[in-house]
Protein backbone atom coordinates (compact mmCIF):
# COMPACT_ATOMS: atom_id res chain seq x y z
CA UNK A 1 0.00 0.00 0.00
CA UNK A 2 2.79 2.23 0.96
CA UNK A 3 4.49 1.64 -2.66
CA UNK A 4 1.09 1.88 -4.38
CA UNK A 5 0.62 5.85 -2.36
CA UNK A 6 4.58 6.45 -3.18
CA UNK A 7 3.90 5.81 -6.62
CA UNK A 8 0.94 7.92 -6.97
CA UNK A 9 2.74 10.87 -5.75
CA UNK A 10 5.55 10.16 -8.02
CA UNK A 11 3.28 10.29 -11.17
CA UNK A 12 1.67 13.36 -10.33
CA UNK A 13 4.48 15.30 -9.41
CA UNK A 14 6.20 14.92 -12.78
CA UNK A 15 2.91 14.92 -14.46
CA UNK A 16 2.84 18.07 -16.56
CA UNK A 17 -0.07 18.74 -18.36
CA UNK A 18 -2.32 21.74 -17.75
CA UNK A 19 0.76 23.68 -16.34
CA UNK A 20 0.47 26.28 -19.44
CA UNK A 21 -3.08 26.53 -18.35
CA UNK A 22 -1.92 27.23 -14.73
CA UNK A 23 0.43 29.87 -16.09
CA UNK A 24 -1.75 31.32 -18.22
CA UNK A 25 -4.47 31.86 -15.32
CA UNK A 26 -1.51 33.57 -13.06
CA UNK A 27 -0.06 35.65 -16.12
CA UNK A 28 -3.06 36.88 -17.49
CA UNK A 29 -4.13 39.70 -15.00
CA UNK A 30 -0.72 40.99 -15.16
CA UNK A 31 -0.43 41.19 -19.03
CA UNK A 32 -3.44 42.77 -19.42
CA UNK A 33 -2.66 45.46 -16.95
CA UNK A 34 0.44 45.96 -18.58
CA UNK A 35 -1.45 46.24 -22.02
CA UNK A 36 -4.37 48.45 -21.12
CA UNK A 37 -2.27 51.17 -18.62
CA UNK A 38 0.15 51.17 -21.33
CA UNK A 39 -2.51 52.66 -23.64
CA UNK A 40 -3.80 54.78 -20.56
CA UNK A 41 -0.40 56.00 -20.10
CA UNK A 42 0.37 56.54 -24.20
CA UNK A 43 -3.12 58.64 -24.04
CA UNK A 44 -2.43 60.60 -21.03
CA UNK A 45 1.01 62.21 -22.74
CA UNK A 46 -0.73 62.51 -26.08
CA UNK A 47 -3.70 64.07 -24.39
CA UNK A 48 -1.12 66.97 -22.70
CA UNK A 49 0.66 67.80 -26.08
CA UNK A 50 -2.82 68.19 -27.92
CA UNK A 51 -3.56 70.38 -24.87
CA UNK A 52 -0.12 71.92 -24.94
CA UNK A 53 0.13 72.61 -29.10
CA UNK A 54 -3.28 74.31 -28.59
CA UNK A 55 -2.65 76.56 -26.56
CA UNK A 56 0.15 77.53 -28.00
CA UNK A 57 -1.83 77.71 -31.35
CA UNK A 58 -4.04 80.14 -29.07
CA UNK A 59 -1.31 82.40 -27.74
CA UNK A 60 -0.02 82.93 -31.69
CA UNK A 61 -3.35 83.83 -33.25
CA UNK A 62 -3.43 86.64 -29.88
CA UNK A 63 -0.08 87.41 -30.80
CA UNK A 64 -0.72 87.80 -34.74
CA UNK A 65 -3.88 90.09 -33.97
CA UNK A 66 -4.02 93.53 -35.84
CA UNK A 67 -7.55 94.85 -34.11
CA UNK A 68 -9.14 94.74 -31.14
CA UNK A 69 -10.46 92.44 -28.96
CA UNK A 70 -12.97 91.79 -26.75
CA UNK A 71 -15.48 89.23 -25.13
CA UNK A 72 -16.87 87.48 -28.52
CA UNK A 73 -13.30 87.37 -29.59
CA UNK A 74 -11.73 85.26 -26.52
CA UNK A 75 -15.39 83.28 -26.29
CA UNK A 76 -13.91 82.85 -30.24
CA UNK A 77 -11.06 81.97 -28.97
CA UNK A 78 -12.47 79.24 -26.78
CA UNK A 79 -13.96 77.50 -29.01
CA UNK A 80 -10.95 77.17 -31.25
CA UNK A 81 -8.94 75.45 -28.40
CA UNK A 82 -12.48 73.44 -28.16
CA UNK A 83 -12.25 72.08 -31.24
CA UNK A 84 -8.75 71.82 -31.15
CA UNK A 85 -8.85 69.04 -28.23
CA UNK A 86 -11.84 67.61 -29.00
CA UNK A 87 -11.31 63.99 -27.86
CA UNK A 88 -8.49 64.83 -25.54
CA UNK A 89 -10.34 66.22 -22.00
CA UNK A 90 -13.64 68.11 -21.40
CA UNK A 91 -14.34 71.48 -20.23
CA UNK A 92 -12.01 73.75 -22.04
CA UNK A 93 -12.19 77.30 -20.57
CA UNK A 94 -9.33 79.96 -21.22
CA UNK A 95 -8.18 83.11 -19.80
CA UNK A 96 -6.29 86.09 -21.38
CA UNK A 97 -4.47 88.85 -19.73
CA UNK A 98 -2.61 92.26 -21.38
CA UNK A 99 0.12 92.98 -19.03
CA UNK A 100 2.81 95.85 -18.49
CA UNK A 101 5.80 96.02 -17.09
CA UNK A 102 6.11 99.40 -15.46
CA UNK A 103 9.97 98.91 -14.42
CA UNK A 104 13.15 97.50 -15.46
CA UNK A 105 14.22 94.47 -13.70
CA UNK A 106 15.05 90.48 -13.90
CA UNK A 107 12.37 88.03 -14.34
CA UNK A 108 11.18 86.03 -11.49
CA UNK A 109 11.59 89.32 -9.33
CA UNK A 110 9.23 89.85 -6.38
CA UNK A 111 9.87 93.86 -6.71
CA UNK A 112 8.84 94.29 -10.84
CA UNK A 113 5.40 96.58 -11.12
CA UNK A 114 3.29 94.34 -13.79
CA UNK A 115 0.05 95.95 -14.46
CA UNK A 116 -3.12 94.54 -16.57
CA UNK A 117 -4.38 96.49 -19.62
CA UNK A 118 -7.27 94.01 -19.69
CA UNK A 119 -8.48 90.31 -18.80
CA UNK A 120 -11.03 88.10 -19.90
CA UNK A 121 -11.98 84.97 -19.03
CA UNK A 122 -14.14 82.29 -20.47
CA UNK A 123 -16.77 79.65 -18.45
CA UNK A 124 -16.43 80.51 -14.47
CA UNK A 125 -12.55 82.09 -14.94
CA UNK A 126 -12.64 85.51 -13.57
CA UNK A 127 -10.97 87.82 -14.89
CA UNK A 128 -7.13 88.66 -13.38
CA UNK A 129 -6.57 91.78 -11.05
CA UNK A 130 -3.45 93.53 -11.10
CA UNK A 131 -2.72 92.13 -7.21
CA UNK A 132 -2.77 88.45 -8.87
CA UNK A 133 -0.30 88.91 -11.19
CA UNK A 134 1.95 88.59 -8.46
CA UNK A 135 1.38 84.69 -8.67
CA UNK A 136 2.42 84.82 -12.56
CA UNK A 137 5.96 86.18 -12.15
CA UNK A 138 8.34 83.26 -12.80
CA UNK A 139 5.52 82.78 -15.97
CA UNK A 140 7.05 86.41 -17.62
CA UNK A 141 10.50 86.50 -18.65
CA UNK A 142 12.73 89.93 -18.45
CA UNK A 143 10.84 92.88 -20.33
CA UNK A 144 11.99 96.16 -21.04
CA UNK A 145 10.16 99.10 -18.88
CA UNK A 146 6.76 99.53 -20.78
CA UNK A 147 6.98 96.78 -23.09
CA UNK A 148 3.70 94.53 -23.33
CA UNK A 149 2.80 90.73 -22.90
CA UNK A 150 -0.44 88.41 -23.70
CA UNK A 151 -0.49 86.24 -20.93
CA UNK A 152 -2.93 83.14 -22.08
CA UNK A 153 -4.03 80.59 -20.18
CA UNK A 154 -5.95 77.50 -20.81
CA UNK A 155 -7.67 75.34 -19.07
CA UNK A 156 -9.18 71.42 -19.70
CA UNK A 157 -10.10 68.35 -16.90
CA UNK A 158 -8.51 64.86 -18.87
CA UNK A 159 -10.39 61.93 -17.63
CA UNK A 160 -8.69 58.73 -19.11
CA UNK A 161 -10.51 56.31 -20.53
CA UNK A 162 -10.08 53.13 -17.93
CA UNK A 163 -8.97 53.36 -14.53
CA UNK A 164 -5.72 50.95 -13.86
CA UNK A 165 -3.83 53.15 -11.75
CA UNK A 166 -1.42 54.68 -13.35
CA UNK A 167 -3.07 57.79 -14.92
CA UNK A 168 -5.72 59.74 -12.42
CA UNK A 169 -7.85 62.35 -13.84
CA UNK A 170 -6.54 65.49 -13.78
CA UNK A 171 -6.49 68.86 -15.37
CA UNK A 172 -4.37 69.93 -17.94
CA UNK A 173 -3.38 73.92 -17.27
CA UNK A 174 -1.06 75.78 -19.23
CA UNK A 175 0.45 79.00 -18.83
CA UNK A 176 1.54 80.40 -22.40
CA UNK A 177 3.47 84.44 -22.47
CA UNK A 178 3.82 85.69 -25.78
CA UNK A 179 4.96 89.41 -27.45
CA UNK A 180 2.76 90.57 -29.53
CA UNK A 181 3.97 90.70 -32.88
CA UNK A 182 2.50 93.55 -34.92
CA UNK A 183 0.91 96.08 -32.35
CA UNK A 184 2.81 97.49 -29.15
CA UNK A 185 -0.24 95.83 -27.32
CA UNK A 186 -3.68 94.88 -28.00
CA UNK A 187 -6.87 97.42 -27.44
CA UNK A 188 -9.51 96.08 -25.60
CA UNK A 189 -13.15 96.35 -27.22
CA UNK A 190 -15.98 95.73 -24.92
CA UNK A 191 -18.03 95.66 -28.39
CA UNK A 192 -15.62 92.93 -29.97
Amino acid sequence: MFNTLKNAIARFRSDESGLITAEAVLAMPVLVWWYVGSLVFFDAYQARNVNLKAAYTISDMLSRELASAGPNYIQGLDNVYGYLTAGHGTGSKIRVTMVKCNDDCEAGSTSRELVRSWSEGTGDLAPLSDGDLDAYQKYIPVMAKGDWVILAETFIDYDPAWQVGIVDPTDFDNVIVTRPRFLPQIPWDPNA
